[in-house]
């Protein structure tokens, strides 16, 4: 039993360094673009989910509230130089109550 916890924590922590960190680019006044890819392929959605909490996080800091603009994620299948990858285009609003 403990292999089988150790083998699951092993398979957890390679799947974690596998996911590059969220590059975050200014566009233009307010404008934001934040791409992030992986080795591997962990279904529909969880890289778009990835870089949506770090685009709030982004605007957070900057005491602005999010508004997305356009989300791409490639889908399977990955063939070639082909690798799942998620962009979001955003923009950092003023928050206004």
């Amino acid at each position: 039993m403990k292999t089988f916890f150790l083998l699951i924590n092993i398979i957890a922590l390679s799947a974690c360094s596998t996911i590059k960190e969220a590059n975050i680019t200014q566009t233009d006044i307010n404008r934001y673009e934040v791409t992030k890819s992986s080795a591997n392929y962990f279904g529909p959605g969880v890289l778009q989910k990835e870089i949506t909490r770090e685009a709030t996080r982004f605007c957070n800091t900057l005491k602005k509230r999010l508004h997305i603009i356009s989300v791409h994620e490639t889908k399977p299948p990955f063939a070639g130089s082909k690798r799942p990858l998620a962009e979001l285009k955003f923009e950092c609003r003023t928050n206004k109550h």
